[in-house]
């Protein structure tokens, strides 16, 4: 049930793919529901749902876990895109991340960016607001990766972070991480994604500045955002209904009640965009676990009653199946 919108990305994943797997490309387009013709274009209507998959199946194909990372430098574009266009028409770095902030709905229509400046760092960071439990852990680094990939492109430094995070659990490799992001300091399962640099490095023009280009392209790409198919922001409408009912009143009923809907409304609506109530339910309490958790001061049994959880071996249950670690083992971690 998602909207289909115009995608340069996912054909550039698929020729990419073709020029070391010729099988496995056709393979991953027939899993998209993509021609030949479709794989050849500069760019192909896709879903959110269908980036993720593209990405997620390259990396499959190639056998390469972190292959997202170093996508950005490595696809083989036909043309640049509105936001990647306004992104290297800026004077400067601060004003390109602007522009990739601003635009990254037309890379990833689930992804919301932000640019702040904070104690000397620049951090910036990403959130699928639209999505509880995140987008994949290809999409996320494949968005970190192009942003990083194209500062240090575009400024001709090579850019070090000095730390990460993702919102992923930990991969069971992290050097490939470790080396792109040039930083050993790497935080996972987090709430949003992101990463921080000298706040100085903001300043550094960009080799591609072009005032009246960039005119044009700012011009393009809010044109493109306004016409750009949204997915319904109805999953996030109710994930923070759940999340202020919590722990004993996160009823599909009481959910429907705040938002002046009947319980059988909500649900047909859920249905109508592929997602139930108690998936939206486990992803709040998954978000909201992480969070407590990290806060030293809540006990295993606060978070779990906070969660809704009957009891301390219910919500031990459910946090291991979320994380493949018991709550106790993750904090600690």
């Amino acid at each position: 049930m998602e909207p289909y919108a115009p995608s340069a990305l996912v054909p550039a994943i698929l020729r990419l793919v073709r020029e070391r797997d010729a099988t496995g490309a056709s393979l991953l387009a027939l899993r998209l529901g993509l021609t030949d013709a479709d794989v050849d274009a500069d760019e192909a209507p896709a879903t959110e749902s269908m980036i993720d998959d593209a990405l997620d199946g390259a990396a499959e194909a190639l056998s390469e876990p972190h292959l997202s990372l170093r996508l950005a430098a490595d696809l083989p574009w036909r043309r640049y895109g509105a936001a990647e266009l306004a992104a290297r028409s800026a004077s400067t770095l601060r004003e390109g991340l602007g522009r990739m902030a601003e635009y990254a709905p037309l890379v990833h229509p689930a992804l919301a960016c932000t640019l702040e400046e904070r104690d000397g760092q620049a951090l910036w960071a990403q959130r699928t607001p639209s999505r509880p439990r995140g987008a994949s852990l290809h999409a996320q680094q494949y968005a970190l990766g192009y942003v990083l990939t194209v500062a240090r492109r575009e400024t001709g430094q090579d850019i070090a972070a000095s730390r990460a995070w993702f919102a992923h659990a930990r991969p069971p490799d992290v050097g490939p991480v470790h080396r792109f992001f040039a930083t050993r300091a790497l935080s996972f399962g987090l709430e949003d994604s992101g990463f921080a640099f000298p706040a100085a490095v903001l300043d550094l023009p960009m080799k591609t500045g072009d005032p009246r280009l960039l005119a044009t392209a700012d011009d393009l790409a809010r044109a493109a955002l306004r016409v750009q198919p949204r997915a319904a922001d109805l999953e996030a409408r109710v994930a923070q209904q759940v999340e202020s009912l919590l722990p004993t009143g996160a009823t599909i009923d009481a959910v429907a009640e705040a938002m002046h809907m009947s319980g059988r409304t909500l649900q047909r609506r859920l249905e109508a965009d592929g997602v139930s109530f108690s998936e939206i339910v486990d992803g709040v309490r998954e978000k909201l676990a992480r969070r407590w958790l990290a806060d030293p001061g809540r006990s295993l049994a606060d978070v779990g009653f906070g969660l809704g959880f009957s009891d301390l071996a219910a919500f031990s249950r459910a946090f291991k199946r979320w994380t493949g670690k018991p709550p106790g083992t993750w904090r600690r971690s």
